[in-house]
């Protein structure tokens, strides 16, 4: 007994057979759908069993690969120095380069200290100019409140001569001292 038949027999009784053919239609789409949902499953199963599978194999392939083959082996010894190469290149160059600007930043570094001794220097002595020339104009204001009033001398003259006795004796162009002059004579009275 096939599964239709076991299935005709669960059907009620007094079913026309177009209306058996019609549910075992339905029933077969049903069934097909579902397979061909299975084998979809399964395809994307065995497809990722298969590729798992296949980068196994190309991993032991290299794997094999590296132990016969002198070329490939030959090939990651040259990659290997190349780029231990590369580092020593990049790092000597790094350092020349740090050298070089560690070197100008010092020569700067000097610069900048020279002038701000310079500046140090520079500011001192323009302090003390600054000082010199407020006491210079100090002097020049008092110089001129001076130069503005008349001379009055606080010295006086005191003369002694002895001209009554020796008037006689001798004319007054002819006196003995030689800073009294006519001139500071006359200077005196006043």
């Amino acid at each position: 007994m096939t599964n239709f038949d076991k299935l005709a027999k669960l059907l009620p009784e007094g079913l026309s057979e177009s209306g058996i053919e019609d549910i075992s239609t339905l029933v077969e789409e049903t069934v097909q759908e579902r397979v061909a949902e299975e084998v979809k499953n399964l395809e994307a199963k065995v497809g990722g069993f298969l590729r798992m599978k296949l980068n196994e194999m190309k991993e032991q392939a290299v794997k094999e690969l590296e132990k016969t083959d002198e070329t490939f082996r030959a090939v990651k010894v040259y990659e290997s120095l190349k780029s231990i190469i590369a580092e020593d290149i990049a790092t000597a160059d790094e350092d020349s380069v740090a050298n070089q600007y560690k070197e100008e930043n010092v020569e700067l570094q000097e610069t900048v200290d020279s002038l701000n001794d310079k500046i140090s220097k520079l500011m001192t002595e323009n302090n003390t100019l600054e000082e010199s020339v407020t006491n210079l104009n100090e002097t020049v204001d008092s110089l001129s409140e001076t130069a503005k009033k008349p001379f009055k001398s606080s010295e006086q003259a005191l003369v002694i001569t002895n001209e009554s006795v020796n008037e006689a004796k001798q004319p007054t162009s002819e006196v003995a001292n030689s800073f009294l002059t006519e001139d500071v004579v006359r200077l005196s009275k006043f």
